[in-house]
């Protein structure tokens, strides 16, 4: 609301300053120069600030979002503001011509009229400070503080040329592929093996909201919009030449940012995928979306093999073949109650409540519950389970989570019990990302973790030196 407030300030100056310039532009001498200085400088200016009010300036969300009864009124007020701006702006001119000797009153008002623009633009910076989230004004992920559990070390494997990952993995020679914001596919080595990759090149383009990539055979698979495709370098010049179609027509950005989403092939060598809903919390009525998909490779026999989750982003298995998958629950509900967030054990043909009950059901509900809950808007995405061997073995087949909100990375024990139910403990394992979208083991058993935001990917290490001196 503030922010709000402060753009109607910003584009009743910025209006005013235009009038006022219009107007010095009919006059004679040097007036008109004054006069068409300000609305130049009147419209740079209107121009910024429209950006900054539309663009999502911050990473996470718009800078402005508000309900259109409450723009109305905000429009209705600006007018009555731009046009007392305006009223006072006139009126002062007017006092200084009267008040001052004719020449010193020309030199005031031209000097108080162009010193506020760059009054404006200081404000303007400030309220683009103001937007930005404290943890999100720090873009270098050299200089982020990443806290982790005792033991642990971060280091950046790499960073930068892409436009912000979105989803990682590993391909059968260790090459880490990176799809990005923008609808590439990148593909990062490290030749030498001293944990930081030595190149990066461009693999693939032209997806749309790509957010999920595995690895099957030669075959890279990815998710974007709408649709699933598998990708092949038939002649080994580090650059797909080939792509085909595995399947289209998936719910997509119905409601935004929902779509197919994160890539996991199965024990039985199916590719499962979530897709978010098509609504905030409303009866779903696309078959295929709120649900847990799967499909043979070729594209054949699509399955619903799960229903009732809002938008689970990624999905992973355990080492005994069980699925697990974070869901993120709606906006709000009646009364503006905040909804907590989710990590399943997805079972075939069961129900996981959404839009009807979320975290823990009633008895009689109906649906299955989650095996853990986070804080309402922790927005879970990436997910994996450990199955390195260099972490210590509490951590051996547990899942580690991404927690985009919240800047950090969950770590979730499960253990199965004698009636093949499942429990778990949920701990916080890092900390101080800006945006961690996937994370992933990878093949020298590290764990990897894509931040978006800072365009970097983290390598995360343990050190059992390190660990003993902790504790001591």
């Amino acid at each position: 609301m503030v922010l709000t407030a402060a753009t109607l300030v910003a584009l009743t100056l910025y209006v005013s300053l235009g009038v006022v310039g219009v107007q010095l532009l009919r006059k004679r001498n040097g007036w008109r120069l004054v006069g068409g200085i300000l609305v130049v400088e009147a419209v740079l200016l209107l121009a910024a600030q429209i950006a900054l009010s539309t663009v999502p300036f911050g990473i996470g969300e718009p800078l402005i979002r508000v309900p259109l009864r409450a723009l109305l009124t905000q429009a209705l007020l600006s007018l009555a503001a731009i046009g007392g701006a305006a009223a006072a702006v006139y009126v002062g001119r007017h006092w200084l011509g009267q008040a001052l000797p004719r020449a010193r009153g020309r030199r005031a008002a031209a000097g108080l009229l162009l010193a506020l623009p760059v009054v404006s633009a200081l404000g303007m910076y400030g309220m683009m400070r103001i937007s930005l989230p404290l943890r999100e004004r720090e873009r270098d992920p050299l200089k982020r503080q990443i806290t982790l559990n005792s033991g642990f070390e971060s280091t950046v494997f790499v960073q930068g040329t892409m436009d912000n990952p979105t989803t990682i993995t590993f391909a059968p020679d260790g090459t880490l592929y990176i799809g990005d914001i923008s609808g590439a596919i990148w593909a990062a080595a490290d030749g030498d093996q001293n944990g930081q990759a030595e190149s990066m090149k461009g693999w693939a383009d032209g997806f749309r909201l790509l957010v999920g990539l595995a690895w099957r055979d030669d075959e890279l698979y990815a998710a974007s919009s709408g649709k699933i495709e598998a990708l092949r370098d038939s002649n080994g010049d580090g650059q797909a030449d080939q792509r085909r179609l595995v399947v289209d027509g998936l719910p997509s950005m119905v409601l935004m940012p929902h779509s197919n989403n994160g890539l996991a092939f199965g024990p039985d060598g199916r590719l499962y995928f979530g897709v978010g809903s098509t609504t905030d919390g409303q009866v779903e009525r696309e078959e295929h979306a709120a649900a847990i998909l799967s499909i043979n490779p070729d594209g054949s026999d699509l399955q619903v093999f799960a229903r009732g989750l809002g938008n689970s982003f990624d999905v992973a298995f355990s080492a005994s073949g069980d699925l697990f998958a974070g869901d993120n629950s709606p906006s709000g509900g009646v009364a503006g109650e905040d909804y907590p967030d989710e990590f399943n054990h997805i079972v075939e043909g069961e129900h996981y409540g959404f839009p009807y009950f979320f975290g823990d059901p009633p008895d009689n509900g109906g649906t299955r519950g989650a095996l853990a809950n986070f804080p309402p808007h922790s927005a879970p995405t990436g997910v994996t389970f450990y199955n390195g061997a260099t972490f210590p073995v509490n951590y051996r087949d547990s899942a580690f989570i991404a927690l985009w909100a919240r800047g950090e990375v969950a770590h979730v024990e499960v253990a199965e019990t004698s009636g093949g139910e499942f429990l778990s403990r949920t701990s916080t394992f890092g900390s101080g990302f800006l945006y961690p979208i996937d994370v992933l083991t990878g093949p020298d058993g590290n764990l990897y973790v894509a931040d978006f935001g800072t365009s970097a990917v983290y390598r995360i290490t343990y050190n059992a030196n390190k660990d003993l001196g902790q504790r001591n």
